[in-house]
């Protein structure tokens, strides 16, 4: 997995993975709204495919997803030096301290859970694209 680098001062590129069209649909109208790039895939697979034909700045991933789950799909991007500096956050319905513990012991950043506040939402993405690379923390939680 060899992806190419972001331009410098492009609008930040946001990947979301989820096999929910319409929340596809939503998160996407909601971030493109808010001035970022978006592009989704309906699974892990797909996302991977992305990834190496363009690497995101930030990726946005479900961990109930169809053939590769999320936290295989974490688990691979954070295992390659070409992908594991991206940072990947959980955006789960699933709202217990067991789920949200297995996701960052993957190797998600952080963790959000569904229903989203689709006012929020676009603040908290920007608060998580302007920490540094060395300051992304595992026990944070939106």
């Amino acid at each position: 997995m060899k992806p190419k680098p972001s331009k410098p001062g492009a609008k930040k590129k946001i990947l979301l993975v989820d096999d929910d069209p319409q929340i596809l649909e939503v998160f996407a109208a909601l971030l493109e709204e808010a001035g970022y790039e978006v592009e989704q895939a309906e699974h892990a697979l797909a996302a991977v495919a992305a990834i190496v034909r363009a690497p995101p700045d930030l990726i946005l991933a479900d961990i109930r997803m169809p053939i590769v789950d999320g936290l295989g799909l974490v688990r691979e991007l954070k295992a390659h030096a070409d992908s594991r500096q991206i940072p990947v956050i959980a955006v789960t319905g699933y709202d217990n301290p067991e789920t949200r513990e297995a996701a960052l012991k993957a190797g998600y950043d952080d963790y959000i859970t569904k229903p989203i506040d689709p006012r929020r939402f676009p603040r908290q993405i920007a608060r998580i694209l302007r920490r540094p690379k060395s300051k992304q923390i595992k026990t944070r939680v939106l």
